[in-house]
């Protein structure tokens, strides 16, 4: 049976899940079934080498490394980047200009790069609130709008 949707779950997600075993934790065990096809971009592996909280970090991390079709690296994203001559940092200055973070930024072009159906977050500020502005945005590049989802909208 193909799995019904492709996503990324930013990190916020899994980490609250982890850590307090509620919310987001039913979308954890919905990946953990292979009901969704998760894909890692490297950021978010990256993002947790530098956490104090090492027995979390290594059990997300795990969560990641054992439950993703595919990690994305820097060089996956800049290769097709080039493939499809888009011109990265521009995309990601201007996202930046529109209040998201550099490090959601990321996030936000490989959903779209790599066809990626639901960006799933709890982050409203940086992403779900400004999902209008990013989809403009991407128009304008010539790459696939995105969808932005909390965990009780999949």
């Amino acid at each position: 049976m193909p799995k019904s949707k492709k996503v990324i779950i930013d990190l916020d997600v899994v980490t609250l899940a982890f850590w307090d075993k509620k919310d987001g934790a039913k979308l954890i065990e919905r990946i953990k079934a292979n009901e969704f096809e998760m894909i890692s971009p490297y950021i978010l592996l990256d993002h947790l080498s530098k956490w104090d909280y090492r027995k979390l970090a290594e059990e997300i991390r795990e969560f990641y490394e054992k439950y993703s079709s595919e990690i994305i690296t820097a060089r996956n994203l800049l290769e097709k980047t080039e493939e499809i001559n888009i011109e990265y940092y521009k995309i990601l200055n201007e996202l930046i200009s529109i209040g998201v973070k550099e490090e959601d930024v990321v996030l936000v072009i490989i959903s779209s790069l790599f066809n990626v159906d639901n960006l799933i977050t709890f982050n409203r500020k940086h992403l779900k609130n400004k999902e209008k502005e990013i989809g403009e945005v991407l128009k304008r590049y010539g790459i696939k709008t995105i969808q932005i989802k909390l965990p009780s909208e999949v």
